[in-house]
């Protein structure tokens, strides 16, 4: 495990197994709201590349995502990534790290939610809002 400060976070993270986590998964939901969350993510500053790559995540797949159209042709996504390892510093549920565009916190894992993972993982929490770039009206996914 390597350590990795953010701020004022101290994570140990198991890098090369949490990216091996990405790897693996390979089945990607295929609605449309999904779709456009993976082309805007194409579109990020460096800085944010730079956070997920700190901690072996893939910006593509998150472990959990959720869309909420908002006004006008944006849509908020939140969700989490998962990561192998263990927090030693900083506050659940913060929302206290804020990189480019996206609000990052270190969540709880709770009940039927909780994921699969076995070894110790822990999860990171984001909010984002993007612009719609798909071709389909997002009005007509809605109704």
């Amino acid at each position: 495990m390597g350590e990795v400060r953010i701020e004022d976070w101290v994570l140990n993270i198991e890098l090369e197994k949490t990216k091996e986590l990405y790897a693996s998964h390979t089945e990607l939901c295929d609605c449309l709201f999904c779709e456009n969350f993976r082309q805007a993510s194409f579109l990020l500053q460096d800085e944010v590349v730079h956070f997920c790559d700190a901690l072996g995540l893939n910006l593509h797949k998150p472990s959990l995502l959720n869309a909420f159209p908002v006004e006008g042709e944006q849509v908020m996504y939140s969700g989490h990534y998962s990561v192998y390892g263990e927090i030693i510093e900083g506050e659940l549920d913060a929302w206290d790290v804020v990189v480019g565009e996206h609000c990052f916190s270190l969540v709880q894992e709770e009940g039927k939610n909780a994921s699969a993972l076995i070894e110790p993982h822990f999860q990171i929490g984001f909010e984002v809002v993007f612009n719609w770039l798909l071709p389909k009206s997002m009005e007509l996914i809605e109704k």
